[in-house]
């Protein structure tokens, strides 16, 4: 996309949003901030890239967008000028129109409608997979790199257990038998899809005579009605905390290769930071009884009485306040 085309829809779409959503300079205001950041505090792909910033300590312009449903109005990811920039960065990846519960570009398709969406303004590149997101700002980053080249094979394998994980079904629906999740999560979350879609149509009405913005939105409200489906399907949740009770297991298996405190031993890497932000995400979901005493993940619960305490965490994850530094 030629240079003046990305600053005419960054532009725009930063006019567009919100005061809650105008820019905010995490990180230090000394320099000019190459990247800006679209994203939400609870977020998980948003967390992921956070804690990358946070890391290699990274400035960053912040615009945190209100991403949940409210009757009437449509939601900040959902804005036409949102989904056109996300648009320019899709390449030849088919939309994601189906629902697993997990939220991996590689595997689900490409989503035109969710955080988050990273700006590079110095290159006017526009980055949209947290994946890809986080591998880039590391690429961009001094030694010590968190993919560090001998374990880059490695990581990436530990990526793809997280990435495929169906960690948005586990928010979105609960176990059957017994739901885990706060009182107050369930009682905001119910019937939340049918809210989605309604900001969808409200939003694709406005685009209808532009086919490639249609097209988008018409993708994004079949996902959002096959999730509201899936997470009120007995068997598919059953399998959903099934499928979490081998995740843990294989943190388990990694922990036993190596001596020292993180996934590769003594080198805290860019698996740490995805595992750590899974693992954290299952505790404020009630789940954390996966690596209790009587689990057999001794090692994990081990890794989750310090992971969580890393400075990077408690800034961009445990203590992030949404539209403000924390």
């Amino acid at each position: 996309m030629a240079e003046v085309e990305t600053v005419d829809l960054v532009t725009a779409l930063n006019r567009e949003l919100p005061a809650s959503a105008q820019g905010v300079i995490i990180g230090g205001t000394d320099v000019e901030p190459r990247f800006e950041l679209y994203h939400a505090g609870f977020s998980l792909c948003s967390n992921k890239v956070r804690c990358v910033l946070a890391e290699n300590a990274i400035p960053y312009i912040s615009h945190t967008l209100r991403i949940g449903p409210v009757s009437g109005e449509i939601q900040d990811n959902y804005l036409p000028d949102y989904v056109r920039l996300r648009l320019q960065a899709r390449i030849d990846q088919a939309y994601a129109r189906g629902y697993s519960g997990a939220s991996s570009v590689r595997t689900e398709g490409f989503d035109p409608a969710v955080v988050p969406t990273l700006v590079y303004d110095e290159k006017c590149r526009i980055i949209v997979d947290s994946r890809a997101i986080c591998l880039y700002l590391d690429a961009e980053s001094d030694e010590p790199r968190l993919v560090p080249e001998p374990l880059e094979a490695a990581i990436s394998a530990q990526i793809d257990l997280i990435d495929q994980a169906p960690h948005v079904a586990l928010l979105y629906g609960g176990h059957p038998d017994q739901d885990t999740r706060p009182a107050k999560l369930i009682e905001n979350i119910t019937g939340v899809h049918a809210k989605k879609v309604a900001g969808l149509e409200a939003a694709l009405a406005l685009v209808a005579d532009v086919p490639d913005l249609a097209d988008a939105y018409r993708a994004k409200v079949e996902k959002e009605k096959a999730a509201a489906a899936f997470v009120q399907d007995a068997p598919k949740m059953r399998a959903v905390h099934e499928a979490f009770a081998a995740h843990v297991a294989a943190l388990e298996a990694q922990l036993a290769l190596y001596d020292g405190p993180w996934a590769f031993g003594e080198a805290y890497t860019l698996a740490d930071i995805m595992w750590t932000i899974s693992l954290y995400r299952l505790i404020l979901l009630g789940l954390g009884g996966l690596w209790g005493p009587e689990s057999g993940n001794a090692r994990v619960a081990e890794y989750m009485r310090h992971a969580p305490k890393r400075a990077s965490f408690e800034e961009a994850v445990v203590n992030w306040r949404a539209g403000a530094k924390p």
